[in-house]
């Protein structure tokens, strides 16, 4: 997966057309009364209609991230992206899309300051994650730079900085909700990177960039910057 160049893109093809149908059903649920079906499916009582302007902000929420995984697959990374992924993406893009959807569909309370503040949260996190991405690639994108560490930029912050923002964006739209149970999803998101995914990433960049990944990390934090 790391450091294996991609080949074909069926898998990103087939994700990306997939994750279009989620956003579809989330605009269903959100503007056409797919929460009272469900609702209905599930033997559950009438859902209230929400907040109209909650729905929209959060639909928005699943428009941009729609965007941002196009601009991830189809330019930003250039790195494998198997069935073995496949899976694990797929997933955590019908808990953004739809999960989030249902959670957050019956909320009434109108928007606020609290809301003005994840809004916030979840473009600082998207630009951790996409921005810091973008300028790896321009600097990867340079052939004097081949075969060199990319430390530069937000990843001088952090060594997964594109990590956190994904927490921080999570964080937003699980806020959004105004369901607690959403809240579980951001944290079960941070505790999968710093025990499942940083680790054996970790690995392989000091397998493939020895001293410069040391001296990388003896002065960078791995996920929060300045903290962890």
């Amino acid at each position: 997966m790391h450091g294996e160049q991609e080949h074909s893109h069926t898998t990103r093809i087939i994700c990306t057309l997939l994750h279009l149908v989620f956003l579809g059903i989330a605009g269903w649920i959100y503007f056409a009364g797919g929460t009272e079906v469900i609702s209905g499916w599930l033997g559950g009582e009438p859902a209230p209609a929400g907040n109209l302007a909650r729905h929209i902000t959060l639909f928005t929420f699943g428009i941009v991230l729609f965007l941002r995984m196009n601009l991830a697959f189809f330019y930003l990374l250039k790195r494998k992206f198997g069935w073995e992924e496949f899976g694990g993406v797929l997933f955590a893009l019908f808990i953004y899309q739809l999960v989030f959807a249902m959670l957050g569909a019956r909320a009434s309370t109108p928007i606020n300051a609290l809301d003005i503040a994840a809004i916030a949260l979840f473009l600082v996190g998207s630009y951790f994650n996409t921005g810091g991405e973008w300028q790896r690639k321009r600097f990867k994108d340079k052939q004097k730079n081949q075969g060199k560490l990319y430390t530069q930029g937000l990843f001088s912050y952090a060594r997964h900085i594109n990590y956190f923002g994904d927490t921080l964006w999570v964080t937003a739209w699980a806020v959004l909700t105004r369901n607690t149970w959403s809240l579980i999803i951001p944290v079960a998101l941070a505790a999968a990177f710093v025990f499942a995914f940083i680790p054996p990433l970790e690995k392989h960049l000091k397998a493939r960039y020895g001293a410069q990944f040391e001296s990388w990390a003896k002065h960078t934090k791995a996920f929060v910057p300045f903290i962890f």
